[in-house]
């Protein structure tokens, strides 16, 4: 709950381009089916595309559904102007802090295009019964990232031996305190007399660990978070065959995490089987119409068809998907899960 007694609401923030239409829209219809309104304080979809590279924005707002409403999309340049030549991986690091200037809300959940919904999305998953906000963390001993960690809690004086034994998580879905973002662009702009773009550029740091490592070097992550949130299914490019995926499939019917991960690079890399497979289940949760649909978008995600209405869209909308949608508590295959 918030000071007043209300129960909370969260702001959803997404940082996309047109690269990522098809996941974006894939997340935007597991929104609308899994995540309840009151949940909701406002969608923002930051537009980190090339210039004129609009057209996906229409489809995006028709998957969202009657979730539309809640959604803004923003220039990414209206929330921080970054260096010419500037990676998009980067970058996009660079607005999901510095988006906290923009954020209603006191807390918001930071999501990738990679990220979508399998089941509803309780409030439990986001915060304890006292409204502690949840995360996890993980070993970064022989972790890929780790160069990233070592130099982002170096920034702040903190020792990489010790943190690289346990930090928090490194991906999305994560929920960051508004006020506490907002304070980590203040303190650097004012250590470094610059932008906070230009120094996270310049230096290379990482979002989530600049961000949790901020929090360590006050002594507050511990007080703040809750650490035991359930981690999410994921299929990485790396392991995007039938075993990988049925692995990941098996495990969302484990775990309480609502999520599922399925990165961008894992779509091309992905197996027959392992198409087969994720379609089906996609098709279970009322995410596609039909397995056929599912395995048509995993093959092409980007592409556009039409529908009797001469609508474009990214995959079919039958009648079937509008119906989970309309409906997700009570007709969606095994939503208790």
């Amino acid at each position: 709950m918030n000071k007043g007694g209300h129960l909370r609401r969260y702001s959803f923030v997404i940082v996309g381009f047109e690269g990522d239409a098809g996941l974006l829209n894939l997340q935007a219809r597991s929104m609308r089916m899994f995540c309840p309104p009151e949940l909701i304080e406002e969608i923002i979809v930051v537009d980190n595309s090339s210039p004129g590279s609009r057209n996906w924005r229409d489809e995006l707002l028709h998957q969202y559904g009657n979730h539309a409403g809640f959604v803004r999309i923003v220039p990414a340049a209206d929330i921080a102007v970054m260096s010419t030549g500037a990676s998009g991986w980067y970058t996009q690091q660079v607005l999901k802090i510095k988006v906290s200037e923009t954020i209603r809300s006191d807390r918001y959940v930071v999501l990738d295009a990679k990220n979508h919904l399998i089941k509803p999305l309780n409030r439990g998953f986001l915060e304890t019964p006292t409204g502690q906000p949840r995360m996890n963390g993980k070993p970064y001993i022989n972790h890929p990232m780790r160069e990233f960690l070592e130099r982002t809690v170096e920034y702040f004086g903190l020792d990489p031996e010790e943190h690289v034994k346990w930090f928090t998580r490194t991906h999305p879905p994560f929920t960051i305190l508004t006020d506490e973002a907002c304070e980590l662009v203040r303190h650097i702009e004012q250590k470094e007399a610059r932008p906070f773009a230009s120094v996270f550029l310049d230096r290379k740091l990482s979002e989530f660990f600049l961000y949790s490592g901020f929090l360590v070097s006050k002594g507050t992550l511990r007080k703040i978070y809750d650490l035991t949130q359930a981690e999410e299914p994921q299929v990485w490019p790396g392991n995007a065959d039938e075993q990988g995926c049925a692995k990941a499939i098996q495990k969302a019917s484990q775990t309480e995490s609502p999520f599922m991960t399925v990165h961008r690079r894992a779509l091309a890399n992905m197996d027959k089987k392992g198409q087969t497979l994720l379609a089906e289940f996609w098709h279970s949760r009322g995410l596609f119409a039909s397995t056929k649909d599912g395995i048509r978008f995993l093959r092409d995600p980007n592409r556009s068809y039409q529908n009797h209405e001469g609508r474009v869209v990214s995959w079919p909308v039958s009648r079937i998907a509008s119906h989970f949608s309309s409906h997700p508590q009570k007709h969606s295959p095994r939503s208790a899960d």
